[in-house]
């Protein structure tokens, strides 16, 4: 059977990341390697009670659980937390009892406990509508953590390539396990001029053999931010700048690095 293809990019919707969950983590692993490293070091300098905004799956969390980190994790998708949820009941439970998973807003949302920092990874925070839901974003993060914490940020920088519109071919993805599907993936990219904001509209299809039996949509946007932005936002938001750094090695940022990590901390008291 021949795969539909739209011959243009069909109209872009912010569905929320409920679509999502039961193709996310056939498309993006458990966190390991540098990028795990990275934070793992980053919990052993500032401490070891985590915050995770946009938890998601637990991609991030569930790993840094098992290194021995107690982590909190807050997101504001119910499917995406129920993945999240189903995985941490397959773990030991002495590494459960280290995870906890809350549903809520990560502008607004607070938890009744102290951390030494609170982690923005994979790009969450370019999901923020605007600037204002950033800073807010910021100061509910800033008040949940130690004098001295940190709170830090891992997200691409744009460049003027960002504005490029784009079309991915489908790619084939591994089998759903629970079903046996197969799972290809069209992507469609836009740039929307009047938000500056790069807006991805996914369509995932599930085969049995070569029937076509279910087709999902996620439409996620992301904001095109510099490293200015960036730094000037935890200013605004009365964070000193600690770090910034290129990559998951911490090499200085640069035009061409792969990321932009920042890292504020409150001030010391």
């Amino acid at each position: 059977m021949h795969e539909p293809r739209p011959s243009t990019a069909p109209p872009f919707h912010d569905t929320g990341y409920d679509p999502a969950a039961p193709v996310y983590d056939l498309e993006y692993p458990e966190c390991d390697g540098a990028e795990l490293d990275f934070w793992i070091g980053e919990g052993r300098r500032l401490g070891p009670r985590l915050l995770e905004f946009a938890v998601g799956t637990g991609r991030l969390a569930i790993p840094l659980a098992r290194h021995g980190f107690q982590i909190a994790g807050v997101d504001a998708s119910a499917a995406m937390l129920e993945r999240a949820a189903a995985r941490r009941s397959s773990m030991p439970r002495a590494t459960r009892k280290r995870l906890a998973l809350r549903r809520g807003d990560m502008r607004t949302h607070r938890l009744a406990q102290t951390f030494d920092l609170v982690l923005l990874g994979f790009n969450s925070y370019l999901l923020l509508p605007d600037r204002e839901a950033r800073l807010e974003t910021l100061r509910n993060a800033a008040a949940h953590i130690r004098p001295g914490g940190g709170v830090a940020v891992d997200v691409f920088s744009a460049t003027p390539l960002d504005a490029t519109p784009d079309h991915e071919e489908v790619e084939f993805l591994e089998r759903d396990p629970s079903t046996g599907r197969r799972v290809t993936r069209e992507r469609f990219y836009t740039y929307d001029e009047v938000t500056h904001r790069g807006c991805s509209t996914l369509i995932y299809r599930y085969y049995d053999g070569p029937l076509l039996v279910d087709e999902r949509r996620l439409g996620y946007s992301l904001a095109l931010l510099t490293r200015d932005d960036v730094v000037a936002e935890f200013v605004e938001a009365g964070l000193q700048i600690d770090a910034v750094h290129g990559d998951y090695a911490r090499q200085p940022w640069r035009d061409d690095s792969p990321n932009l990590i920042v890292i504020g901390r409150t001030v010391a008291r």
